[in-house]
């Protein structure tokens, strides 16, 4: 198997409500703000803390979204999902140990 072509529909559907869910919640975060007050401190702490949560749901539906157009997890989608998850450790590491 090469791509996506023997993939079940319903597989895809699912990576796609998936895909377009991340992408809504990003661009909520990205718009309105994601409730996490940033610290007064500046440098890589403030920048984590402003737009971690936006960068890792937007690498969430782009995983997501690749994941819909091949049919399955690939090696790419996966990469994009261990960064969000790297980013989302970033993140909390910043809210929780970068004020102290």
């Amino acid at each position: 198997m090469t791509g996506g072509e023997d993939a079940p529909r319903w597989r895809r559907w699912l990576y796609t409500a998936g895909a377009v869910a991340a992408a809504v919640i990003a661009v909520v975060f990205a718009t309105v703000g994601d409730g996490v007050e940033t610290p007064d401190n500046g440098g890589w702490s403030r920048l984590i803390v402003a737009w971690g949560h936006q960068v890792v749901w937007a690498l969430l539906a782009g995983a997501l979204a690749m994941a819909a157009l091949r049919g399955r997890w690939q090696r790419a989608s996966e990469g994009l999902a261990v960064a969000a998850a790297v980013v989302y450790a970033a993140f909390l590491a910043a809210v929780f140990l970068g004020g102290s």
